[in-house]
């Protein structure tokens, strides 16, 4: 893996986390940002390299060797947005423990909020490049 990607892995069995990786790719600023489910073998490469992420239930930000899980990973992410929603980084000057409790309070329910679809947005040929496996 290269060491320089930014690379989200994200629940691929989850409507509301596939909806979230919808919402990146209609309003990133750039096309810095790859994807990978953590059903797949990148993911699982990652996990083996990173033992203390075997149990977090979070989306995983890899950016360069900096490994960011809840909401860490979600201010992250908000970097690359643009405007209104690159403002969400704001968040960061609330305490840690508040904003993980609100991200770990929706990673609960996410399989409610948004139902996963039969169908999904398929991403241009560019965007297929930035989704590994």
């Amino acid at each position: 893996m290269n060491q320089e990607k930014s690379i989200l892995l994200y629940d691929g069995s989850c409507g509301f986390c596939q909806h979230s990786v919808q919402f990146i790719l209609q309003h990133e600023r750039g096309e810095d940002i790859f994807f990978a489910p953590i059903q797949s073998e990148l993911a699982n490469s990652i996990y083996e390299n990173h033992p203390e992420l075997k149990n977090v239930d979070s989306i995983v930000f890899v950016m360069g060797k900096d490994i960011l899980v809840e909401s860490d990973a979600v201010l992250a992410l908000a970097t690359y947005l643009r405007a209104p929603y690159h403002y969400g980084k704001i968040a960061r000057f609330s305490p840690k423990w508040l904003r993980d409790r609100v991200y770990r309070i929706v990673a609960k329910h996410r399989h409610r909020l948004i139902r996963k679809n039969d169908s999904c947005l398929l991403p241009n040929a560019q965007q297929r490049k930035r989704f590994l496996s």
